[in-house]
């Protein structure tokens, strides 16, 4: 019965390890990524300000937890212990910044929502109007409550029954939103195709990348198997050497009377320079 529950242990503890690597090595790629993303979200004046400032705000979060998750998990392996590193109790201070940024992201959806709203209704006002007014209404709220919520959530502390009940209605409602999302995506995919299977341009311009492609594939094809080739030129060679094409001879090289070749290949100028020579006398 020991032996039993030290293997259960073990893999548990190997399944620990191996998903805490496997977050690790995620966030180590997606920081530098988020990172990027924030620079060039900053650099751009494409976007209207309103959304500038909710999609940096969103990329600040996701970075703040990117950051978090990443420390937590390097501590995984640095006390070697998985469920302690989880608990945060090494660093309280990098559990408020960890929660901090996941529950800032929360208010995103919400607020791109109500922005979405006033772009729809008020289209002209909205895109004359490039102040930050709407932006220095909600990011003192959302920040203000995010740092709340974080200072009063313990790692340890069990989810109460209200939290569980959002999450299960989230899950309902995401369930049935990826459901339609589905549907409209492959009611999109099949306008699409339609349109350009049905427009002589575009059907014109899909078969020239088709054929493209095709001819990249049968080059790649030829490079990795090039054996198929070889075997097709030899006996390609082999034939030409069995079946010598028949030659042709001239008018002029042929004895009228017999139908045989007065003279071969090699004594072919000979001949001109007689029938020249014979033409010449005649003339004389």
């Amino acid at each position: 019965m020991l032996t039993i529950n030290t293997t259960l242990t073990d893999s548990e503890d190997f399944f620990l390890f191996l998903g805490g690597a496997v977050e690790l090595l995620i966030n180590f790629v997606g920081i530098p990524l988020s990172i990027a993303n924030l620079i060039l979200m900053a650099r751009t004046s494409v976007i209207h300000p309103n959304m500038k400032a909710i999609l940096m705000y969103q990329s600040i979060s996701i970075l703040t937890r990117g950051i978090c998750r990443f420390i937590i998990c390097l501590f995984k392996f640095i006390l070697w212990d998985p469920i302690s590193a989880e608990n945060m109790s090494f660093l309280p201070e990098l559990a408020t910044l960890y929660f901090f940024g996941v529950y800032s992201r929360h208010f995103v959806p919400h607020v791109l929502i109500i922005e979405r709203i006033l772009a729809t209704l008020f289209a002209r006002a909205y895109e004359r109007c490039r102040g930050c007014l709407f932006t220095l209404l909600w990011s003192p709220i959302a920040f203000a409550i995010s740092i709340y919520i974080a200072f009063t959530t313990e790692p340890q502390k069990a989810r109460p029954l209200a939290n569980l009940v959002t999450i299960f209605v989230e899950l309902v409602a995401g369930t049935i939103e990826f459901a339609i999302f589905i549907k409209l995506s492959v009611i999109g995919l099949m306008i699409e195709l339609f349109i350009i299977t049905c427009h002589p341009f575009l059907k014109r311009d899909l078969c020239q990348i088709l054929h493209h492609f095709g001819t990249i594939v049968a080059n790649f094809c030829r490079r990795i198997f090039p054996n198929n080739h070889r075997i097709s030129d030899q006996n390609t060679t082999g034939t030409a050497f069995a079946a010598p094409a028949p030659t042709v001879v001239g008018i002029a090289q042929i004895d009228l009377i017999s139908g045989k070749a007065l003279t071969s290949k090699s004594k072919t100028e000979e001949h001109f320079a007689t029938l020249k020579k014979a033409w010449q006398n005649q003339q004389k």
